[in-house]
């Protein structure tokens, strides 16, 4: 007698595991849900509409859940399709028994969709001016999104809405300032709140990298703040138009850069950036400037293009003031000196101060020197010496210490 009851339990036992490992795994499709689950959706905007297929009920053994699952949908707001990779909401064993949907929490995923269709999407609810402008703005790029959602009595999307899902191949023209292009990136957005990561872009034809970026919406403009880098690529002084920063008579060719950059910045309704702060750590293996013409009222024998190498340097940018301060190697003849600085720059008012330390270099006679030295040469010749120089309102001042031939010896 045992035994049988111990036989048929195990039966029973092994019945009931197949049956849950079929529902978990296969479920049953079944379309007396659809209306419901219809409804569900289009009671949130009255010109929204909803395709189903049959829906499969897919059992949650872990949870003791039930969800309805239906694959291949397509939504659409006034005629205009959203093509769906599945929609799925919770279902009670009680609803199931009462055939009545009563879960207000509701999942929807995409298919892999151009981002353009889903801003026209978006637009044909909501056609905001700022959307036509990112429409305009984007010239490629795909989406997947994935959305959970709960909606209240009224047939209102609650707050506590989450959207997440990931950006690919992403090219934008941004107001014809600047080219971003092969973004790809993961995105999590609840109210008030964008979270974006593992970004990888180009811009101006150099790579970046982001771990993280933080978006957060305070009364209809967008405050931006992350880090982004770059590891040893290709100088392109396009980059800083991004910023309205213009360095004339810089030359980048087979200059490379690594950079390190924290940034907050605000964007408006309309797309502009404003309020841009960024705090850069940046190495630049070299980097020639072509010399000011008023050096040529001092020094003598100078390369026409000043040459710096291995450069670190800090750049901090706010309120349209730009302020540098670094140090390396800097090449004004043959040799390589060693030079420190600080530049702070607003407008087209621009200071610098620079420390130099040069083996050798010549000045030009002044001739008030005449006064003092009769017999001074034309060229006054540096040797070893330790140089301050201050550029200040078109004007430059020199102090410093070290050897100075003026006639016949040092």
């Amino acid at each position: 007698m045992k035994n049988s009851i111990l036989k048929y339990l195990l039966i029973f036992l092994l019945f009931t595991g197949a049956l849950i490992a079929y529902l978990s795994i296969f479920g049953i499709e079944t379309d007396k849900f659809n209306n419901q689950i219809k409804n569900r959706i289009i009671q949130t905007n009255k010109n929204l509409d909803l395709e189903l297929k049959k829906i499969k009920l897919i059992l949650d053994p872990l949870n003791l859940k039930i969800y309805a699952k239906t694959v291949g949908s397509t939504l659409y707001f006034s005629k205009r399709p959203l093509e769906l990779e599945y929609i799925k909401t919770q279902i009670s064993f009680r609803s199931i028994i009462k055939n009545q949907v009563t879960s207000s929490k509701i999942d929807i995923a995409t298919r892999t969709i151009l981002l353009k269709d889903l801003i026209k999407f978006i637009r044909a609810t909501n056609n905001k001016p700022e959307l036509f402008i990112l429409e305009k703005t984007i010239k490629k790029g795909h989406i997947i999104l994935d959305l959970s959602f709960n909606i209240d009595q009224n047939g209102k999307i609650k707050n506590d809405y989450e959207i997440k899902g990931l950006i690919k191949n992403l090219n934008i023209n941004f107001l014809n300032r600047a080219k971003i292009q092969d973004i790809n990136l993961n995105f999590k957005i609840k109210k008030d709140n964008y979270l974006l990561s593992d970004i990888k872009f180009k811009a101006e034809e150099t790579n970046f990298i982001s771990e993280k970026i933080d978006i957060k919406n305070r009364k209809n403009n967008f405050i931006v703040d992350g880090i982004i880098k770059n590891d040893h690529s290709t100088l392109n002084l396009n980059i800083l138009k991004l910023l309205n920063l213009n360095f004339e008579n810089v030359n980048v060719e087979n200059a490379k850069f690594k950079t390190n950059n924290k940034f907050s910045l605000e964007i408006d309704k309309k797309l502009n950036i404003k309020n841009i702060i960024i705090n850069s750590d940046i190495n630049i293996n070299q980097l020639s400037y072509k010399k000011p013409n008023i050096l040529n009222n001092y020094l003598l024998d100078i390369n026409d293009f000043i040459l710096l190498k291995n450069h670190k340097l800090n750049l901090k940018f706010k309120n349209n003031n730009l302020s540098i301060e670094g140090q390396g190697a800097v090449q004004l003849k043959k040799k390589l000196d060693e030079i420190k600085y600080s530049i702070s720059k607003k407008d087209k008012n621009l200071k610098v101060n620079t420390e130099l330390f040069l083996n050798n270099i010549n000045l030009k006679k002044q001739d008030f020197l005449n006064v003092y030295f009769p017999d001074i040469n034309e060229k006054i010749n540096l040797k070893s010496q330790k140089l301050i120089i201050k550029f200040i309102n078109n004007k430059l001042l020199f102090s410093g210490s070290g050897k100075i031939k003026i006639d016949k010896s040092f």
